[in-house]
């Protein structure tokens, strides 16, 4: 035996002389050993029959180093196929091919490359295990579903689920998560979840959801599906319980409504959305509008005679009712001064029969004051002036809104009522006009009118059994 006989034959790793033309002309022993043929059978096909098929380009590509080069030596690694199926990895030192001959020296490191792969594996294990802490500790419920079988059961719920919804998962795994449902809940956020359900697609909805022990939450619910290739298999859902976010909405939502409400009672609607959108004064000329005063008769002598609280409570009353009437009418209630009601038609909101509208309610008015009367049976007497023109009305300011008027024709108005007799509505010669004969009026004549003179003036009369205000004793 030469040396290099002997060489080949004490080496430990597998030593062998590779023919340009794709064969093995020798090996030594050790690759008997290693992957289990017989060496008949090795030098019976390419050597590269036996290589992993993902490895042959890479080892290809070397291979053409070999043949290209006639100094160094190339290095590499793959997979060689033994006789019983598996693999085995080898390490090659290969020499470039000469006089059509490479010598290859591989070592098989099968074992540390997978144990290279076992130290990843448990990197992966213990990410997963992370993972499931993480699911554990988590203050979501998170719950999976099985897509795949008849009514889609849960298969996992973590310990978050059982802390809001109060049910352990041996009473909820391989069950439909419709159990948290009640009459209540929001029909339409279901239809979303379920459409979303059948077209395998994520989702978030707020469902109002029952606990075991039938207590009310708001469970805000997000599932997202899992797919393998094409066909869908679970939903994982995550959940949370809502509630205190919901009430805290609602309870916004709730003084939203009794602001507004409370600014409603303060300013017209139209003037409340404009405040909204603009800053500064807000003012608007009209053409056309009817403005109507009125007073309590002999007030300052009345109060005189009642505690203050029973005089606010007279006119509380007697102020409301006329508030209704204002409203019923369709005209602006503008404010109260002292015992001075005023209210104006055609404003906000240009009214084509705004004087008819402000007469109706006068008339109304002087109907209702006779059937009031105070607790020493005093009776109720009215006084009021009506006149129609242009005004400029708004707000103006930045604290304490009002919506007010302003004008000669405001003016004017306000001196017919100071003019006025108990009882009696009197009226400008512009609102006769306007009422044409569809109304009983008189004249009354001229009379004088501080800053304007002589007015020539008429009586608006009072039509009886028009207006059932229930008598209310003061």
């Amino acid at each position: 035996m030469d040396a290099l006989d002997a060489f080949f034959e004490l080496s430990p790793d597998l030593l062998c002389v590779r023919g340009a033309d794709g064969y093995l002309q020798t090996l030594n022993a050790v690759w008997i050993t290693t992957l289990g043929w017989s060496e008949s059978e090795l030098r019976s096909r390419p050597w590269s029959e036996f290589v992993h098929p993902s490895d042959l380009p890479a080892t290809d590509e070397l291979e053409q180093r070999c043949h290209q080069t006639r100094s160094g030596y190339v290095t590499y690694k793959n997979r060689w196929r033994a006789r019983d199926g598996s693999y085995r990895w080898l390490q090659w030192r290969v020499s470039p091919y000469c006089d059509g001959c490479s010598y290859g020296i591989a070592q098989d490191v099968t074992q540390t490359t997978w144990q290279g792969n076992r130290n990843y594996l448990a990197q992966i294990a213990a990410a997963v295990k992370l993972r499931d802490r993480a699911i554990e500790a988590s203050s979501v419920g998170i719950v999976i579903a099985d897509a795949t079988r008849p009514d889609m059961p849960l298969i996992f719920v973590n310990p978050a689920f059982e802390a809001i919804t109060g049910y352990p998962p041996a009473e909820v795994l391989g069950y439909n998560c419709r159990f948290l449902q009640g009459k209540q809940t929001d029909q339409a956020e279901l239809d979303r979840l379920r459409a979303a359900i059948r077209a395998g697609k994520d989702c978030t909805v707020t469902l109002r959801n029952y606990r075991k022990d039938g207590t009310l939450f708001w469970n805000e619910l997000s599932i997202s599906p899992i797919y393998d290739g094409e066909q869908l298999t679970h939903f994982v859902g995550v959940q949370a319980d809502v509630t205190a976010r919901i009430q805290a909405e609602k309870a916004v939502q709730l003084e939203k409504t009794r602001a507004e409400r409370l600014l409603r009672n303060v300013l017209p609607q139209p003037i409340i959305q404009q405040l909204k959108e603009f800053t500064g004064s807000l003012a608007q000329q009209f053409d056309a509008a009817t403005i109507l005063f009125a007073d309590i008769v002999g007030f300052t002598p009345l109060s005189a005679q009642m505690q203050p609280l029973e005089l606010i409570e007279t006119l509380n009353r007697v102020f409301s009712c006329f508030d209704r009437l204002a409203e019923q009418y369709g005209v602006e209630k503008i404010k109260t001064i002292g015992d001075a009601y005023m209210a104006a038609g055609g404003i906000p909101l240009v009214q084509a029969n705004h004087v008819e509208a402000v007469a109706d309610l006068a008339i109304a008015m002087q109907a209702a004051s006779q059937q009031f009367k105070t607790s020493r049976g005093q009776p109720i007497q009215l006084r009021i002036g009506l006149h129609t023109g242009p005004v400029v009305a708004g707000v103006i300011g930045i604290k304490k809104f009002i919506y007010d008027l302003w004008g000669d024709t405001v003016n004017v108005a306000a001196r017919l009522e100071s003019l006025s007799e108990p009882g009696r509505i009197q009226i400008s010669a512009a609102v006769y006009e306007q009422l044409g004969d569809r109304y009983d009026c008189e004249p009354r004549g001229l009379i004088p009118v501080k800053g304007k003179g002589e007015l020539f003036t008429y009586w608006l009369l009072v039509q009886g059994g028009g207006n059932e205000i229930p008598i209310q004793e003061l």
